[in-house]
């Protein structure tokens, strides 16, 4: 049997830690990718530099992913130049231009790009390069218009391209596979078209699933129960209603098979339905949190471990 409960925990861990629904709030996430030229272009450089940009990203708004994404920034050197100049102390001097891509993988797009001039002197060739980028940061005016520029083809793209996700998630939904489909709706921002019906799908397809699992876990806990009454059976039958979510629809049933097991058996077992979020707004929101954490958890399970953006070079 296919099984969400461990997502589910997961998703539902986050109940407890609910917050109340912000106006617009638009999380969109940005792969950081590192420079990839060359023996030119040193780790050093690479984690100095990728630093600097989840810096820049973080300050516009937007979640710098260290994770594969669709969406990404990274840079390319030209135009290298680099001298010897003696000392006392021999130091390098070095000149190049470092154009800086946000983009699209998946679609193989280049969204917006600057390009900066940049030079450095130091007592080694990566201090040098190091000492080349200390403008690159988060107050650097052509980094933030690089960024936003970006950012704003890529709430494009969402607004133009929700009713492919959602159709996804139809899918998904379709063959029971409800982490793939709050994958595709949990990737529409607030700010953008189609939210409101992805947002309405995320809850429905929440409570499907909820349910789904709900009543796989009772039909177990009655089939072990049913065929050993004993205490053993009983606790095994008891360990598997305890994963049953307090929101599933089965919860009546498993409560009523839990005061069976309780009384047949005569033991005070752990299991209690908890009363959760009167509040209908707030329960419904903490249910969008939780299955937006499942589609998350989905989505980070498909992702590649390497990054191809050859196209960019």
């Amino acid at each position: 049997m296919k099984r969400l409960n461990i997502l589910l925990a997961a998703g539902i861990l986050q109940l407890s830690a609910f917050c109340p629904l912000q106006a617009q709030n638009c999380e969109i996430h940005l792969m950081v990718a590192p420079v990839e030229q060359g023996e030119e272009v040193t780790d050093g450089f690479n984690e100095a530099l990728m630093t600097r940009l989840e810096q820049a990203v973080s300050q516009t708004g937007i979640v710098a992913d260290p994770n594969f994404s669709q969406f990404f920034i990274t840079g390319k050197l030209t135009h290298f130049y680099k001298e010897t100049l003696p000392g006392p102390p021999v130091q390098t001097a070095l000149h190049s231009t470092l154009t800086l891509y946000v983009g699209d993988a998946v679609n193989q797009q280049i969204y917006a790009t600057q390009a900066f001039e940049v030079r450095g002197v130091g007592n080694s060739p990566e201090r040098a390069m190091l000492n080349a980028m200390q403008s690159l940061n988060g107050k650097n005016q052509k980094v933030q218009a690089l960024i936003e520029k970006g950012k704003q083809k890529i709430l494009d793209y969402y607004d133009k391209n929700y009713p492919t996700l959602i159709s996804k998630a139809e899918r998904a939904a379709a063959q029971n596979e409800y982490g793939e489909a709050l994958y595709h709706l949990a990737s529409i921002p607030e700010c953008c078209r189609g939210y409101a019906e992805a947002y309405s799908m995320t809850v429905r397809l929440f409570t499907e699933s909820l349910a789904r699992e709900g009543r796989q876990l009772l039909q177990m806990a009655q089939a072990v129960y049913y065929a050993d009454p004993s205490p053993a059976g009983a606790e095994r039958a008891m360990q598997y209603l305890a994963l049953i979510d307090p929101a599933s629809p089965v919860q009546g049933d498993a409560a009523k098979l839990a005061q069976e097991i309780r009384k047949n058996s005569k033991s005070d077992y752990d299991f209690e339905y908890r009363e959760k979020y009167k509040d209908g707004v707030a329960l419904e929101r903490a249910r969008v949190d939780a299955a937006r954490a499942i589609g998350v958890a989905w989505g980070n399970g498909q992702k590649p471990t390497t990054t191809n953006l050859m196209f960019v070079r």
